[in-house]
C-alpha cells in the first residue's frame, strides 16, 4: 500500500487524538482523585468495589434504623417522664383527698385537677413517634388506648417493636402499653378513674365502714347479670366474711348468706315486706366494711339505723369499696410511681443497647469506607508519572510529525 502525505497525516492525527484523550482522562482522574470507575478498566477492582458498596448500603440502612430506634426510645423516655409527673400529682391529690375536713369546693377542685391529669395521661398514652407509629400500642398500628363508656380500654397488643441492627441483632425499640399502663382494675387509668369517682357523688358521701345498733336496714343495688360483693360483717359475737349475691332473680340469697354466719356474728336477717330490703337484728353494735367487688362508681350497698316500725332514724350511708379507700388510693398512686421508675429503667436499658449497636455499625462503616477508599482512590504518584510520560511522548511525536511532514521529494534528491 502506498503511503501518501494525506494518509500519513490522518494516521498521525488519529494517534495524537488517542494520546490526547488518554492524557485528558488521566488529568480528570487526578482532579477527581478516584480510579476509572468502568468495570472494563479493571474487572477485579470493579467486583471488589461493588461488594464493598453493597455492604456500605446495608450499613447505611441499619444506621438509619438505629437513628429511628434511638429517636423512638427518646420519645418513649420523654413520655414516661411526663407520666411520672402525672402520677406524682395524682398521689398528692389522693393525700389531700384523705382529709375529711375538706370543703365541697376543695373536693371539687381536686376532682377537676384529677380529670385534667387523666386527659394528659390519655394523650401521652396515644403519643406517636416521628414516623407516626404509636409509642405504646405494641406492634399494632392503631392508637393504643380508647375512651369507652366502661373507661379507657387498651387496643394494642402485648408485642414489642424491634429493629434489625445487625445480622444477628434484633433490638426491642418500644414498650407495649399493657406493660407500661397496666390493664383492668390494676391499671393506671383504673387508679385515676377510681380517684375521680371517690371525689364525686354519690361515692364521695360513702364510707369505708357503716354501722348501726340493734336494728338496721340493708339495701342492695341489684343487677340482672351475675355479680357478687364480699364484705366483712361484724356483730356482737364477732366478724365473718360474707358474699352477697346481687342478682335480681335471687333476692333471698344475701339473706341466706348473712344468716349462715349468725353463729359467728350474732346478727340475723329477715326480708322486709317490699321483698327487697333486708332487716338486720343484733343485740348490740353491728357494722359492714371492707367491700370488694361491685360498682366502683356508685355504692351498691347502703346501711342505716331504723326504728322497730321500720322508720329510718338516721341517714342511710353507702359503703365505699375497699379499693376506693383513701389509703388504698394513695398506695395505688405510689405503686404507679414505682411502675414508672421501672419502665424508665427498662427504656433506658433498651436505649443503651441501641446506642451500642449503632456505635458498632459506625465502626463497621468506617472500616468499609477505608476499604472502599483503598480500592477506589487513585494512586496519584503513579498516575502523575504516567501522565508525564504520555505528555513527553505526545510532545516528541508532534515534533517528529512536524519535521517529517515538512519534507518533500526534493529533499531526498539533493
Amino acid at each position: 500500500m502506498t503511503v501518501g502525505d494525506a494518509l500519513f497525516a490522518r494516521l498521525a492525527i488519529r494517534g495524537f487524538s488517542t494520546l490526547s484523550a488518554e492524557v485528558g482522562e488521566l488529568q480528570s482522574r487526578i482532579a477527581s482523585g478516584v480510579n476509572d470507575p468502568r468495570a472494563s478498566a479493571d474487572p477485579a477492582r470493579a467486583t471488589e468495589l461493588s461488594a464493598l458498596r453493597d455492604m456500605r448500603a446495608r450499613l447505611d440502612t441499619r444506621e438509619g434504623l438505629g437513628r429511628n430506634a434511638a429517636d423512638r426510645l427518646a420519645l418513649t423516655d420523654e413520655a414516661l417522664s411526663g407520666l411520672s409527673d402525672n402520677i406524682r400529682q395524682l398521689k398528692e391529690i389522693t393525700l389531700r383527698a384523705a382529709n375529711d375536713t375538706l370543703t365541697s369546693e376543695a373536693q371539687g377542685a381536686l376532682r377537676s385537677e384529677a380529670v385534667m391529669i387523666r386527659n394528659e395521661m390519655l394523650a401521652i398514652a396515644n403519643a406517636s413517634d416521628t414516623a407516626g407509629r404509636p409509642l405504646f400500642a405494641g406492634t399494632a398500628g392503631a392508637p393504643a388506648f380508647e375512651q369507652t363508656a366502661a373507661g379507657v380500654v387498651y387496643r394494642g397488643d402485648d408485642g414489642a417493636t424491634v429493629a434489625q441492627l445487625g445480622d444477628r441483632s434484633r433490638i426491642v425499640t418500644g414498650l407495649p402499653g399493657s406493660q407500661v399502663f397496666g390493664t383492668g382494675p390494676s391499671g393506671l387509668f383504673a387508679a385515676i378513674d377510681d380517684t375521680i369517682a371517690a371525689l364525686t357523688e354519690p361515692m364521695l358521701s360513702a364510707r369505708q365502714g357503716v354501722s348501726a345498733k340493734g336494728l338496721a336496714r340493708l339495701d342492695l343495688a341489684r343487677t340482672r347479670a351475675a355479680q357478687d360483693i364480699e364484705v366483712t360483717l361484724t356483730g356482737p359475737a364477732g366478724s365473718a366474711r360474707v358474699t352477697l349475691d346481687l342478682r335480681l332473680d335471687a333476692p333471698g340469697s344475701p339473706l341466706e348468706a348473712i344468716n349462715a354466719q349468725s353463729a359467728r356474728t350474732g346478727i340475723t336477717a329477715v326480708m322486709e315486706d317490699n321483698g327487697k330490703s333486708i332487716r338486720l337484728l343484733a343485740e348490740g353494735e353491728m357494722s359492714i366494711a371492707d367491700q370488694h367487688g361491685g360498682n366502683a362508681r356508685a355504692p351498691v350497698l347502703t346501711f342505716g339505723q331504723i326504728a322497730p316500725d321500720g322508720t329510718a332514724t338516721g341517714p342511710a350511708t353507702g359503703l365505699r369499696p375497699a379499693p376506693l379507700a383513701p389509703n388504698a388510693l394513695v398506695a395505688r398512686a405510689e405503686a404507679g410511681i414505682n411502675r414508672m421508675a421501672l419502665m424508665r429503667a427498662e427504656a433506658g436499658s433498651l436505649a443503651a443497647a441501641v446506642d451500642k449497636a449503632t456505635q458498632s455499625i459506625a465502626s463497621q462503616r468506617l472500616t468499609v469506607n477505608q476499604a472502599v477508599a483503598g480500592v477506589e482512590d487513585l494512586d496519584v504518584a503513579a498516575t502523575i508519572t504516567r501522565l508525564q510520560s504520555l505528555l513527553l511522548t505526545e510532545q516528541a511525536s508532534q515534533q517528529a510529525f512536524v519535521k517529517i511532514s515538512g519534507q518533500s521529494l526534493f529533499n531526498y534528491l539533493r
